[in-house]
């Protein structure tokens, strides 16, 4: 069978194709029936990532490749998803710094959906299921019809941008968008779709278990304290939200670093990173640093009399 050449707009066109069926029926199927409508749904999205290949007359192995990643691989996966990491709890503060009543509900209803259920059912479907089939139709069909753009930082940042839009959620949109660039890196540099998958499980679990956790001790906390006595996170001041992305961003400043170390590993062995690579990882890293420090110093007032001091007290 002849294999149709495809360009970036064919995979563009299949996912507002895949957004409209998606909207129409996965949307009220979750929202009707909760976690096991989010597994019926993640069945729908590899249905159709399968069907469009076939439809666009594509090689099933050239569009999902799949073999047995390297040790040294697989390290280099979560290393990168270390620093990815960082980066898209960076995003997600910055979000809370200008709309925490928001942020504060898209985290209570995604922790919700997770909780809908026994921890291992939830490791199972939200863990487990979007890693194979959100990762068959962004780093599968639709990554594929990428495979003729020369320059890699564009086929990352599109992959990114249509990873944030399917999430239809504009709270999460920055975080995803750059977990998106992530899981699109890694399949560029490996070829081997079983690696972004292993991405994609492993950022999906921490959330799950912190989810059950968190309700776990939020039971404990109510039976010790009892309800009347709880605080809000929407109560918290903003400016104790931008205090906390100031700090965070010193921590992140390690990401770039721990990015470029996941793509050395993910290399073949002996093949060099770029200078430029280099170089960028630790302005940015620099750049992240600085910026959180100046956030913190602009910001020192307030920090010491959330500690009940004052600059009088220091003698300044």
């Amino acid at each position: 069978m002849e294999r149709k050449q495809l360009k970036p707009w064919h995979g563009i066109l299949t996912f507002i194709i895949m957004m409209i069926i998606f909207v129409i029926v996965a949307v009220p199927v979750q929202g009707n029936l909760g976690l096991i409508g989010v597994g019926i749904t993640e069945l729908l999205l590899l249905g159709m990532a399968v069907a469009a290949a076939k439809i666009l007359k594509q090689d099933l192995k050239e569009v999902f490749p799949i073999r047995k990643p390297k040790v040294r691989e697989v390290f280099g996966t979560l290393v990168f998803w270390v620093g990815c990491f960082q980066i898209c709890m960076l995003c997600a503060i910055l979000m809370m710094v200008f709309f925490p009543e928001e942020m504060t509900a898209t985290g209570e209803s995604l922790n919700g959906v997770m909780t809908d259920g026994s921890v291992w059912l939830s490791i199972f479907i939200v863990s487990f299921m979007p890693a194979v089939c959100e990762e068959a139709v962004h780093r599968g069909i639709i990554l594929h019809t990428f495979k003729d753009v020369k320059k890699e930082w564009i086929t990352v940042a599109s992959m990114g941008l249509i990873f944030g839009v399917f999430h239809l959620d504009p709270m999460r949109f920055l975080s995803t968008a750059v977990l998106g660039a992530g899981l699109s890196w890694i399949m560029l540099k490996t070829k081997n779709i079983v690696l972004p998958m292993l991405f994609h499980a492993v950022n999906n679990l921490l959330p799950v278990l912190m989810s059950f956790l968190l309700a776990t001790l939020t039971e404990a906390a109510e039976q010790i304290i009892g309800t009347e006595n709880a605080v809000s996170v929407t109560e918290a001041d903003s400016r104790a939200y931008l205090i906390a992305f100031g700090s965070y961003l010193i921590t992140a400043a390690i990401a770039p670093i721990l990015m470029l170390g996941g793509t050395v590993l993910l290399k073949p062995k002996g093949e060099k990173v770029k200078t430029k690579y280099v170089v960028t990882a630790v302005v940015i890293g620099a750049v992240l640093a600085v910026a959180g420090i100046a956030i913190l110093a602009a910001n020192i007032t307030y920090i010491l009399e959330m500690q009940g001091i004052s600059l009088e007290d220091l003698g300044l």
